[in-house]
């Protein structure tokens, strides 16, 4: 999502023309009862994480490949180059040191198609298949593609033998959003601050809420395209006033809601879901990745300082900082004991991923 900074175009672009507009659903309850239930993200049976998927394929591939000849496995089409050298460069290593099979690296697999003039996609078509392994002396390609699903990534995997054309073996998986995925999904980040921001985040994981409330994405879906607008959901079953904060892809947060063009309606009322923004729009752009959004409620209304409307590096000091919204109700009003401790209002979050079209 474009920082605060780069906010102001968007906003301002709305105002003077383009109009934007999203419809809040939902019901009235009475207050202090729990909030309705609403359609929730589909959640992935049988998800694995990345590690454990290309484990399962070494293990089931393994047998079906002849020991006398060598096995090739593809640069696998992802919606990040850094993911698809990952797989690719880790299945070889499996396929290698774990079941003993003979391999070409990746390096050379590339570096080979590129002088036989041979583009190495995954269309092969038995005539190239054959071509490639009459004169190379390869027995086995492996081909594999990475989708992205609404909120979780799909990973094909096949076996083509060269010569023939045939399958040797497939196989499919649902890849469970983990440190090692979101690392390569987001380039600049590696999976230990991705382990790090999700301990420092833990304020915000719902687990200690004195009233329920629930944050998602209206459109159903965790996956997003360049220039996608992004809009979010609130439910609460208490009257409430809310603050949203937006985490980038370099661990950098800031508040977005409310905002300079929509002041004064951080408002929930229990029972009633609310959509926002609604006078603008969030568009989604490079730089590509996983961001979060964390919201904090309170029954209280709140001041919200100004410097947290500019993108600042998440820290274990920044969170624990007695200035931090998510700590004015707690203890005494000095700061003396944080939401973790004594909670006195509602937190919740959920993370998206920003892909090029």
């Amino acid at each position: 999502m474009k920082g605060m900074k780069k906010f102001t175009t968007l906003f301002w672009v709305v105002l003077i023309g383009v109009s934007v507009f999203s419809c809040a659903t939902g019901g009235e309850t009475t207050a202090g009862k729990p909030a309705p239930e609403t359609e929730k993200p589909a959640v992935q049976d049988g998800a694995l994480t990345v590690d454990k998927a290309l484990g399962d394929f070494m293990a089931y591939i393994a047998g079906r490949l002849p020991a006398d000849s060598l096995t090739a496995v593809a640069l696998m089409d992802a919606p990040a180059q850094r993911l698809g050298n990952y797989l690719t460069d880790e299945l070889i290593s499996r396929l290698l040191n774990d079941a003993g099979v003979r391999v070409v690296s990746r390096q050379d697999f590339e570096r080979i198609l590129a002088e036989q003039d041979v583009q190495a996609d995954l269309n092969f078509d038995d005539d190239t298949t054959a071509k490639i392994g009459h004169n190379l002396g390869w027995g086995t390609i492996v081909f594999g593609t990475v989708n992205p699903l609404q909120d979780a990534y799909h990973l094909s995997l096949r076996a083509v033998d060269v010569e023939t054309g045939e399958l040797r073996g497939t196989k499919s998986y649902v890849l469970q959003s983990d440190a090692t995925l979101a690392s390569l999904v987001n380039p600049n980040v590696t999976v230990q601050q991705l382990t790090e921001r999700e301990s420092l985040l833990q304020p915000f994981d719902g687990k200690r809420n004195n009233f329920e409330l629930r944050i998602w994405p209206s459109s159903q879906k965790n996956v997003y395209y360049d220039n996608d607008e992004l809009f979010i959901n609130l439910l609460a079953n208490e009257d409430c006033y809310f603050v949203v904060y937006q985490v980038d892809i370099d661990n950098n947060m800031q508040v977005i809601y409310p905002n300079f063009w929509e002041t004064g309606k951080n408002v929930l009322k229990a029972g009633v879901t609310r959509t926002i923004p609604e006078d603008t729009s969030f568009v989604l752009h490079a730089p590509y990745g996983e961001e979060r959004i964390l919201v904090y409620a309170s029954q209280r209304p709140f001041t919200i300082p100004k410097d947290q409307y500019n993108p600042q590096p998440i820290s274990k000091e920044r969170l624990a900082s007695p200035q931090a919204l998510w700590r004015i109700e707690s203890g005494s009003g000095d700061g003396s004991k944080a939401l973790s401790v004594v909670p006195r209002g509602a937190t919740g979050q959920f993370s998206y991923t920003i892909l090029p079209k």
